[in-house]
């Protein structure tokens, strides 16, 4: 060959120069490694040989491993090292689920040359997340060499489906007869093995050139040094490295033990090739491949002839894929690599499930098949699967890891990743692994934070990512790729598309229901109870067994002492890379240093301290949902819990404080909610009684650390009221001195503690209030009773109280809405001696009807003194509710002393003084609401209108009984000016009735008037404004009759009127009959005045002819109606009113209009 021609004549010249070799243009491919594990630093110095140095003759330095060099390249000369994928990725859990695959590098090289060779594949597949598992699997020695017992199932799989062994009597035998792949142990490769030792040993310089030039070239690595380990991970000791290599777009974390040397200022692989084997693709793929995955950017490749060096060639990697006889195309390596791994993400998407990849060496097609299915589909072979266990333990790690250093960013992947692990696990085997598992995924789904409502609904690393996951977790039960898939090998070498491929993820949301998640919770913590229970029985039943052997221990014979070493070594074992114990115990989140109990108790208090947390979580969301006999239950729980892990860490109590208050708080506020909807005891017990078979056993659980309950008293709600109150509260005031505790970061939430302290005070005082509301209607004593005497101290106390207890949270809105209530206490203090003084014969306002009357009025005065203190209009309704209580306070009293003057004890011109002080000041408070557009102004108004006639009526009363003219005629104008503003306000809030009650009072009051009169002329005038007040109800006349003829066709659909519209009824008819009569004597006295005054003049014939004429009319009203229905009479009596007055208007008009002298108002 050409090629070994140019190697004969370059073997002539001096070997020990590197000769660079260039070959043609090259592909780039983005290529980036990282060490993530292992020994970067110590790197060999390269010596180039000589021409013709003999390797078959050992160096004086071989197999010696005194320094570190010697070290690196002792490890690297010997057989490669068996990488396990499940210890890289215990090794390094930070990048589990973020690359896509974790392998060796020779398992990888062995994927990637596929399509270039007939070679056999076999390799064991996990999928861990994102993240492929890939590891090499010796059939030969895993299931030929081992014993017939030992992984049975998958012998027999092996035969069935790949060997088409038949079964028989010959069965076992003819696996020794049929070609399994198995390493080569041939002399030749032994001695290819021994002289590659030898030449890398012959490579290293002397010692002291070696650490002179490891110090001038310190800071120059091929390797480029993860940020994120610290120099602790790294064994010195370990030439093999874990490196993340991202190979195009795909990131994957790989083994390899390639040996790396420096010469100068770069860095190279070595090669030993001998002359006369020439360098296939196969090869060729393989050190382009190793220089990628090490960074290393030239291969030194050194010729020999029968263990005789001849040459070096020194290559950089770009150039390899160019080798003549052996190129290939990088473009292609890379399709490969994206179709592999397509394929398998595609087909591999159970979690924690093992596969197998399988090639035959002549076979077209790449098998996949899914073991744990097709092992769980065998009856009997459920256990079988050794692949469970190592997996089960990774899938644990990985989740722990992500669930301690990525927070709340990953927890669908954390959660799909645990779920997985406990269903391959045998809980009663690996009882604390498990509940730990079921502690994290309890966190998942309530978190501590949820003590503060905040969920941290984040559930994944990408909004991308997520919503992928979502859709393809819903269409998985549809495309289930099956048990076994295949694919070609010539289609691995297509060109890679992206859109003709779509992975599917298993993992699933976790919901943001909270109901869901807190069940989803409880069960979990129910499982880890129950798997920490089994460990301890598992725990006792060895130390009895122990006792048992030490019991029937031989004297002859010695005792093994049980030991562990100083420094332990996490490396699989060499006989079996798949079954991997987990030695270490698993702790969650609890520091040993600070726990005075075993480990035992600590973790059975971490699990019942969740299950407090989820029944909080849980009790709030019913609280929320109004259903308040369900929370209290939930809230019993969590406080058993809680009590419960205060057993069990006494010294963590102090930490729990801040959950105490929340779930005391809860329990609070919902017994006074119960209470207040007056909840039946029965259905109290019986609802409490209704309990999951969940919640029971770990109340069971949690009780047998717990004496009693503690907070039983909290729970144990009566009818008595008075009693639920006082728990209330007392559970009120415990929250507040707990709260004393709390860090500074804690404490506001004292303030809103003391605002529900306050309210439960007021809502015990308005109870007792409410108790001496009802007693007063049965009161019938001449005195208040000692009963009722009792409610008011302890409302006024009550409410004393939670005054004060607003006043210390600075809640002035509160406090204002306390002294209301105070107010409102007073005023039926006042109302209980009203009753009492009714009782008499001779009734009058009494001394402690003053006195309640104005501790009313002050109570309410503090409350708006307050209000007016905030300048903010946050609170202006509440202002105009304590507004409206202080006028009702005011027109009370002056009503009350209106009506029953305490003339005995004071003189009837005070009374009167003090009547319209009050009047004024309630209309005062009246006046400045009906200015404004409130929601309560017609009820202003109707009160306004009110106020003005009862003034009114007290000047009219009061002018009887004035001597002097000049007061008679003041008291006159002021009861005529009230009397037209309570007309007015009555007509602007529709009710006519009393504007007739007013009109007639004002006529009267003009009648009193026309009595003391004696000049014609003024006697006349007097009777035109009494005619003329007369005419103003026709207007009211009109709505009456309008709005009986609206109510009579309801009457009649409901079959009559109540007793209360035929007291109205009667009231109507009475004012009407009386308003008749006011116009019969009006007129009449008209006739005679005019005829008295014709008597003197002739000038008056008209307006006499047409009184006498209305005076007729007013006459002509039938008496037969009287006879008629109530109904039927009024609607006459309106009718004839309603014909007569427009007449009598008419007549009034025209005299106010032509005589001048009267003065008459024309309007």
């Amino acid at each position: 060959m050409d090629l070994n021609k140019n190697r004969e004549d370059e073997s002539k010249t001096n070997s020990s120069e590197m000769v660079p070799v260039k070959y043609g243009p090259h592909i780039d491919v983005h290529s980036e490694a990282e060490v993530l594990q292992g020994t970067v630093h110590v790197l060999a110095q390269f010596a180039p040989l000589q021409l013709n140095t003999d390797l078959n003759i050992p160096p004086s330095n071989w197999l010696r491993s005194t320094t570190e060099v010697q070290q690196y390249v002792h490890k690297s000369s010997r057989r490669p090292t068996q990488f396990s994928s499940i210890q890289m990725a215990l090794n390094c859990p930070d990048v589990v689920g973020d690359v896509d695959v974790i392998s060796s590098a020779e398992n990888i090289k062995k994927l990637l040359k596929i399509p270039f060779g007939k070679t056999h594949i076999s390799l064991m597949v996990h999928k861990i997340g994102k993240s492929l598992l890939l590891d090499d699997f010796d059939i030969h020695k895993h299931l030929f060499r081992r014993a017939q017992a030992n992984w049975k199932w998958l012998r027999d799989f092996y035969q069935n489906q790949m060997m088409c062994i038949p079964r028989g009597s010959a069965r076992e035998n003819s696996l020794h007869n049929i070609g399994v792949p198995r390493e080569s142990k041939s002399r030749d490769s032994l001695q290819n093995r021994n002289m590659y030792s030898k030449f890398l040993y012959h490579s290293v310089r002397n010692e002291a050139q070696s650490q002179a030039l490891h110090r001038d070239h310190e800071h120059q690595q091929p390797l480029v040094l993860s940020h994120s380990h610290s120099e602790q991970h790294l064994d010195r000791n370990n030439p093999p490295r874990e490196v993340l290599w991202t190979f195009e777009d795909i990131r994957m974390l790989i083994g390899t033990d390639l040996p790396i040397f420096c010469k100068d200022s770069y860095y190279v692989s070595l090669r030993l090739r001998d002359m006369r084997t020439p360098i296939n693709v196969l090869t060729g793929l393989d050190y382009w491949l190793d220089n990628l995955m090490c960074n290393v950017p030239e291969l030194a490749m050194c010729f020999h002839l029968n263990g005789f060096v001849k040459k070096y060639e020194v290559i950089k990697t770009e150039d390899i894929p160019n080798l003549p006889k052996s190129s290939f195309n990088p473009q292609v390596v890379v399709d490969i690599a994206k179709n592999i791994l397509s394929f398998l993400k595609t087909n591999a998407t159970k979690e924690g499930h093992t596969y197998w990849l399988y090639k035959g060496v002549n076979d077209d097609v790449v098998k996949l098949y899914d073991l744990t299915t097709l092992c769980s589909d065998t009856k009997g072979a459920e256990d079988e699967n050794p692949f469970t266990v190592p997996v089960g333990m990774l899938l644990f790690h990985v989740a722990r890891n992500m669930w301690q250093s990525h927070g709340r960013r990953k927890d669908a992947t954390i959660c799909t990743l645990l779920e997985s692990c406990l269903f391959l696990l045998n809980k009663e085997i690996y009882s604390e692994v498990c509940a730990s598992a079921s502690y994290m995924l309890s966190d998942l789904y309530v978190p501590d934070s949820a003590i503060q409502n905040n969920w941290l609904t984040s559930q994944g690393e990408d909004d991308s990512d997520d919503d992928e996951s979502v859709s393809s977790f819903q269409e998985e039960s549809q495309s289930d790729p099956g048990p076994t898939t295949e694919v070609g090998v010539d289609n691995l070498c297509h060109n890679y598309h992206q859109d003709h491929c779509h992975h599917m993820s298993t993992i699933k949301p976790i919901t943001s229901d909270i109901e869901e998640r807190c069940h989803e919770s409880l069960t979990y913590i129910h499982k880890g109870l129950v798997c920490f229970e089994l460990h301890n029985a598992k725990k006792k039943r060895m130390e009895s067994h122990i006792v048992e052997e030490q019991v029937r221990c031989n004297r002859d014979e010695a005792i093994p002492l049980h030991y562990e070493p100083l420094q332990k070594k996490h490396a699989v074992s060499s006989e079996d890379l798949y079954i991997a114990e987990c030695k270490d115990v698993v702790h969650v989140g609890t520091d040993e240093s600070s726990r005075s109990s075993s480990c035992h108790d600590s973790f059975k208090a971490k699990l019942i301290h969740k299950a407090a947390i989820t029944f909080h979580a849980l009790a709030k969301m019913h609280a929320s949902q109004n259903k308040y006999r369900e929370c209290l239950r939930l809230l019993r729980n969590a406080l058993i819990c809680l009590c419960g892990f205060r057993k069990l860490l006494p010294g963590k109590a102090q930490e729990n404080t801040e959950l105490m208050i929340h779930i005391l708080e809860l329990s609070a506020d919902t017994g006074l909610l119960i209470t207040k909807s007056a909840v039946k005891k029965e259905d109290l017990d019986m609802t409490l009684d209704e309990i999951s078979e969940e919640e029971s056993e770990i109340i069971e659980c949690v009780m047998m650390e717990v004496d009693e309950d503690a907070h039983k008293w909290l729970f144990d709600l009566t009818a008595d009221k008075e009693k639920n109150y006082s728990s209330c509260i007392l559970c009120y005031q415990h929250c507040i001195a707990l709260s004393q505790s709390l860090v500074e970061g804690q404490q506001d939430i004292i303030g809103s503690l003391m605002k529900r302290l306050g309210n439960a005070q007021n809502e015990m005082g308005v109870w007792y209030m409410q108790q001496a509301q009802t007693l007063l209607q049965s009161e019938g004593g001449s005195q208040p009773a000692i009963e009722m005497e009792i409610l008011w101290r302890k409302s006024s106390n009550m409410i004393q109280q939670g005054i004060h207890t607003f006043e210390i949270a600075a809640d002035v809105v509160n406090q204002a809405l306390l002294h209301s209530n105070m107010g409102r206490l007073m005023r039926l203090c006042a109302q209980t001696f009203t009753k009492i003084n009714h009782r008499k014969e001779k009734p009058e306002f009494s001394n402690q009807e003053r006195y309640y009357f104005q501790h009313a009025k002050e109570s309410y005065m503090k409350a708006l003194s307050l209000l007016k203190s905030d300048h903010s209009q946050l609170y202006a309704e509440i202002a105009d509710s304590v507004s409206w209580e202080l006028s009702t306070t005011y027109f009370n009293m002056a009503t009350l002393m209106q009506d029953y003057a305490p003339l005995t004890v004071h003189q009837q011109e005070d009374v009167e003084k003090e009547v319209i002080n009050l009047m004024s000041m309630s209309l005062k408070l009246c006046t400045c609401k009906t200015e404004t557009s409130s929601a309560k102004q017609t009820m202003y108004l109707y009160r306004a209108a009110t106020i003005n006639h009862r003034l009114g009526s007290l000047f009219h009363n009061s002018l009887r009984n004035q001597s002097s003219e000049q007061k008679r005629k003041y008291h006159r104008q002021l009861a005529e000016q009230h009397y037209e503003k309570s007309v007015k306000q009555y007509k602007s809030v529709d009710s006519y009735i009393e504007v007739l009650r007013v009109q007639l009072e004002r006529i009267a009051l003009l009648d009193f008037w026309l009595t003391s009169q004696q000049m014609p002329r003024s006697r006349l005038r007097t009777l035109f404004l009494m005619l003329h007040l007369i005419g103003e109800c026709q207007e009211t006349f009109g709505f009456l009759s309008n709005q009986q003829d609206e109510s009579g066709g309801e009457e009649e659909e409901k079959g009559g009127a109540s007793s209360s519209d035929s007291e109205i009824l009667e009231e109507m008819k009475t004012l009407t009959k009386i308003m008749e009569s006011r116009l019969q004597f009006v007129l009449l006295h008209l006739v005679k005045l005019y005829s008295i005054v014709n008597k003197k003049s002739k000038h008056e014939n008209t307006y006499l002819d047409e009184v006498k004429q209305l005076y007729m009319q007013s006459l002509k009203c039938d008496k037969s109606q009287d006879i008629l229905p109530a109904t039927a009479q009024l609607r006459k009596h309106w009718s004839f009113l309603l014909t007569l007055l427009p007449d009598v208007t008419k007549f009034y008009l025209k005299v106010a209009q032509t005589d001048h002298d009267l003065h008459l108002p024309k309007s």
